[in-house]
């Protein structure tokens, strides 16, 4: 058992609601008028699975879909006690606000190695441009992570879509990834009219990198706090990434599209474009208050605001 508990902990010997900050409509922006449907740890379904580890942040972008800052940390037994339960093998996927701000982040890595599953971080990569914190974290078990480029390398960019300038650590977060060898997938928010000329940058710091795999973009999603830019559908996202590549679609290999969002292969890279949020996926679930799981897309907009 993990024996740091964060000072902020959320105790959850009850299923109460953390109230939520102000009124929020995604759900109804969405056509979800129904709870989502939830499922006993023991049988999920969903070979991905979140957990909101922190809602803390050292960032304040302008699109972020739980800006609500006044939430507890979830505490660090109860996050065992739910990972235990699940059957072997998911990728548990720590997400925030920013997972980072957590001090025992590497205790919790190291649970989930030592539960059978694999450790995922997704960041902002702010505190990853730290060599020694990023060879901390490998150390404790992570080899997979997710790393936010919302402006790739460009600090007006960064400026206009996340409100602060932050390309330095941005580039030595993702150099100390591929020094490392953690496998690595790199995700860029889309906002029409202001970050489609930057796709192109974007793409080649990928093909830089053996170990970035996977490379995701996304349009912006009406939930929490967003830019108020016209969210970018699926076919201009495809056609965003066709210009900024030079690809053509019959270059594109194990093609699988679904209503909101389509995998490929190109250049050696998984590519998935996702006009968000992505409805009805079977891959992805998230961990509840309750101690279940839910698909992730639909829990997360029922719960706006909130948790």
């Amino acid at each position: 058992m993990l024996g740091t508990v964060p000072e902020r902990a959320v105790t959850l010997a009850t299923t109460a609601r953390i109230p939520k900050t102000k009124i929020y409509d995604a759900k109804y922006r969405f056509g979800l008028h129904q709870p989502a449907v939830t499922f006993e740890l023991e049988q999920c379904p969903f070979e991905t699975v979140q957990i909101d580890v922190t809602h803390r942040c050292n960032m304040g972008c302008k699109n972020c879909y739980i800006p609500n800052r006044d939430i507890p940390d979830l505490d660090a037994k109860w996050i065992e006690s739910m990972v235990r339960r699940l059957p072997r093998g998911r990728f548990l996927r720590f997400v925030g606000a920013e997972p980072t701000m957590r001090s025992d982040l590497p205790e919790l890595i190291h649970m989930v190695r030592q539960a059978g599953h694999h450790p995922v971080l997704l960041s902002n990569g702010l505190k990853l441009a730290n060599l020694d914190y990023m060879r901390e974290l490998k150390r404790a078990g992570l080899s997979i992570l997710y790393l936010s480029l919302n402006g790739v390398f460009n600090d007006d960019l960064y400026k206009t879509v996340d409100g602060m300038r932050c390309a330095k650590e941005k580039r030595a977060a993702f150099e100390n990834a591929a020094a490392e060898r953690i496998l690595t997938s790199v995700g860029m928010i889309v906002v029409q009219g202001v970050s489609e000329p930057h796709v192109k940058d974007f793409w080649q710091a990928a093909l830089s990198k053996r170990s970035v795999l996977e490379v995701h973009l996304r349009s912006v999603g009406q939930v929490g706090r967003f830019m108020k830019n016209t969210p970018l559908k699926l076919d201009q996202l495809m056609d965003v990434f066709l210009s900024s590549s030079n690809a053509s679609e019959a270059d594109l290999q194990k093609r699988v599209r679904t209503a909101s969002s389509v995998d490929f292969q190109f250049q050696r890279k998984r590519v998935q474009l996702t006009q968000w949020p992505d409805l009805n996926s079977t891959t992805r679930g998230r961990l509840t208050l309750e101690g279940k799981v839910a698909p992730f897309f639909e829990h997360m907009i029922e719960n706006e605001g909130g948790y």
